[in-house]
């Protein structure tokens, strides 16, 4: 799950998830929440105070007050303009923390009228060019982030908009361990979801290297018709830096794309190695949502008393992945050999789902703990830390 950096790229115990749970525990709801609010207030503050100082060009037009900041004579229009120019700061101020979609328009428009009074002020104002820089580029990241938005909601409505389902296969023609995990699980065959909505939080190492784990926010939906799900991602990369990624896979074609701020492009990959990998990411993350093991695309082969083996072929893309349960019938692990990288000699590694913690969501048990693994020759590296806050199901 969680693979939008896969171009860079065991037995489940309650022990070893409160060993997680204690060692590398999520920042608490409420700091993040103070935090983004925090940043939104110094934008406000900001906004308003660098709006409120063009109120000095109105005032010493009207000679309301005595301004001695302002050493050169300013004429009654410009300083009705210099009014203008304080109230668009002011509404791109109330607009951005409300987050309107029209602020964006007004910090731009107010920044373009703020320097151009200045350049009549140019010694008196001139300081004032660095704070319309650094508003200007606030609002052209609001712009970004508005057109990113609008494409992941179209992209959604895609997945959330369809409610015809293929014709299952039926629970006896699954193999034993499958038929024990979905009967454990609580899945009602007589009721199959045919899509759920994850809303996840994650911590993620983007290198081998990396020391920290970098915290993320995702939401996906995952699908029987289309077989497929759409997965947006907001990871902080720094204080104030954003990567926002979306992986996507749909009637066989995988793809990604991951921006920083919204607005430079990282990541933009598609292909027939990004195809597979989306593919075999499907499979493993259908312990998510049941009713998927009895997708009719998908083969089963029984691989023992506890494991078996599913091969999922979507047009002419074919993936598949092993699922390891324990004595209890729970699943404690998916493996498959993906492609490390999209690249043309890329080579395939064993790709791990190890389940940390089950959680019950609308009547259902699934994985709400997981962590994702690389098997590499030079030894196993974890880049994924991934817990479930919420799941919703669709049913037809």
């Amino acid at each position: 799950m969680l693979d939008f950096i896969r171009t860079k790229r065991d037995d489940f115990s309650q022990e070893s998830y409160t060993k997680f749970d204690n060692e590398n525990k999520f920042p608490n709801l409420g700091m993040r929440l103070f935090l983004f609010l925090s940043m939104k207030t110094a934008l406000l503050l900001f906004v308003c105070l660098h709006g409120l100082i063009h109120l000095m060009g109105f005032v010493k037009a009207f000679k309301l007050a005595e301004i001695t900041a302002l050493s050169q004579p300013i004429s009654t229009s410009s300083g009705l303009l210099w009014l203008l120019s304080a109230l668009l700061f002011l509404g791109f101020a109330v607009g951005a923390f409300f987050e309107k979609p029209y602020a964006s328009y007004l910090g731009i428009s107010a920044v373009l009228l703020s320097q151009i009074l200045i350049f009549t002020v140019w010694q008196d104002a001139k300081f004032g060019s660095i704070a319309n820089l650094i508003l200007l580029l606030a609002a052209i990241q609001m712009i970004f982030l508005a057109n990113w938005e609008k494409k992941v909601s179209a992209e959604k409505l895609m997945f959330q908009n369809s409610r015809e389902i293929p014709e299952l296969k039926k629970l006896e023609e699954l193999p034993s361990v499958i038929q024990n995990w979905l009967k454990n699980s609580g899945f009602e065959e007589s009721r199959p979801p045919v899509s759920a909505q994850i809303h996840q939080t994650a911590q993620i190492k983007m290198k081998p290297d990396q020391a920290e784990w970098k915290e993320a926010k995702a939401f996906q939906i995952s699908s029987l018709n289309p077989p497929g799900f759409h997965w947006q991602v907001e990871m902080t990369m720094a204080p104030g830096i954003k990567i926002y990624g979306r992986d996507q896979f749909m009637s066989g074609n995988g793809e990604m794309l991951i921006r920083l701020a919204g607005i430079f492009p990282i990541v933009n990959e598609i292909g027939e190695k990004i195809d597979e990998g989306s593919l075999q990411r499907f499979l493993g993350e259908l312990v998510w949502m049941p009713s998927l093991a009895l997708h009719p695309e998908i083969s089963w082969k029984e691989l023992g008393e506890n494991a078996a083996e599913a091969t999922l072929k979507i047009n002419q893309i074919t993936g598949k992945g092993s699922f390891y349960f324990d004595d209890s019938g729970n699943f404690v692990r998916f493996e498959a050999l993906r492609f490390y990288e999209n690249k043309p000699d890329s080579k395939r590694f064993p790709w791990i789902l190890t389940v940390e913690a089950y959680q019950e969501f609308e009547g259902v048990r699934i994985p709400s703990k997981m962590k994702a693994t690389w098997r590499l020759p030079e030894g196993d590296w974890t880049w994924l830390q991934l817990q479930i806050d919420s799941l919703s199901y669709q049913y037809n």
